[in-house]
């Protein structure tokens, strides 16, 4: 992937704080993790999830699309097996749920 410049940004907003501490806990780190430790990892994801966008926006640009579209990120993935993987099962996922909501919505309506 490219390498991009990071930007340090002393008071930025931190996102993912609560997810990664969350995460952390499960994988058997403590309860309260360490601060510095949460701003690293975040700090690693944010970057990385720069970095894929950029390449992803250059494939983009490539097919000549004027929206980034899932296929892109698919294409910047495409030698990395267990994340294309994961993006299938997701893809798969969110399908059967839309399904799922649509059958839900439609035996409401039935009912009324």
């Amino acid at each position: 992937m490219s390498s991009y410049r990071k930007q340090v940004y002393r008071n930025r907003q931190r996102l993912f704080s609560n997810d990664l501490k969350a995460l952390l806990y499960a994988f058997g780190d403590s309860p309260a993790p360490n601060h510095e430790t949460i701003q690293t990892l975040e700090d690693v994801l944010t970057t990385y999830m720069i970095d894929l966008i950029v390449a992803a926006n250059h494939s983009r640009l490539a097919h000549g699309r004027n929206r980034l579209k899932i296929d892109d990120v698919k294409f910047v993935l495409r030698k990395d097996p267990t994340k294309l993987a994961r993006i299938h099962d997701l893809q798969k996922m969110d399908r059967e749920i839309s399904k799922a909501k649509k059958l839900f919505d439609e035996k409401a309506q039935k009912k009324e």
